[in-house]
């Protein structure tokens, strides 16, 4: 099935709030229980003088969770889109754990452009990670640019996305698995996500054609990829 891509920011009220509601919890528990896998077989710890920035945050999901598993560290959420970054805002001042959040806040910023604020950049990043951000970005070099540009040497990588299906039955068929648990407008924001995602090949291919040998990408299960190490 070849790539079409999405539109890169979710700016829609409706789109925003479709995909604040839903519950993905399971899947954003998994992503964060293999970030720590990660860092342990790596030995790594993450403590005060670190920093660990979500890319593409959306409604924080995945941002709060990482605030509340790593609480001794500054964790900043980032995402392009203003109505995001509104509902992400929102959904930590009314969490039940906010008193754990103390470490966490958000940017509004295109992350072509994150690399001009310096005021992200007075701690050098420990872990860069996003969720479902890749699809969103036209063109591949826009986001590995992005992620060389935070990095230091140290800084470790952990980026999970969708995988292109084969053909476009079986992207139907995963369409019509997910309206049995979302509505309309997620339904069809994941079927359109599906299509602008990249085929393991392509993003391997890209690590291997632009010399960032020290990045693997791997196969999570049939639906998902990650890629991670550094850059």
């Amino acid at each position: 099935m070849e790539r079409v891509p999405e539109p890169e920011l979710m700016e829609e009220k409706e789109q925003v709030i479709s995909y604040d509601a839903a519950d993905f919890s399971e899947g954003e528990v998994n992503f964060i229980n293999q970030i720590n896998h990660y860092l342990l077989r790596k030995n790594i710890s993450l403590g005060e003088k670190d920093l660990i920035v979500d890319l593409g945050c959306g409604p924080g999901n995945i941002s709060e969770k990482l605030a509340i598993k790593w609480p001794n560290t500054e964790v900043v959420g980032i995402d392009g889109s203003k109505e995001m970054i509104l509902r992400a805002e929102y959904n930590k001042n009314i969490s039940t754990n906010q008193k754990k959040l103390k470490n966490l806040r958000y940017i509004c910023s295109d992350i072509k452009d994150i690399k001009s604020n310096n005021f992200l950049l007075k701690k050098r990043i420990s872990l860069l990670v996003s969720n479902s951000l890749i699809h969103h970005i036209t063109n591949l070099k826009d986001f590995f640019n992005t992620i060389k540009s935070l990095s230091c040497n140290d800084t470790i990588n952990f980026h999970k996305d969708l995988k292109r299906p084969l053909d476009e039955k079986s992207a139907l068929e995963l369409k019509a698995q997910c309206s049995t648990k979302y509505n309309d407008i997620l339904t069809n924001d994941y079927f359109a996500s599906l299509k602008a995602s990249y085929t393991f090949k392509e993003l391997k291919n890209f690590t291997l054609e632009n010399d960032l040998l020290s990045l693997d990408v791997f196969e999570d299960g049939d639906k998902y990829l990650i890629v991670y190490g550094n850059v």
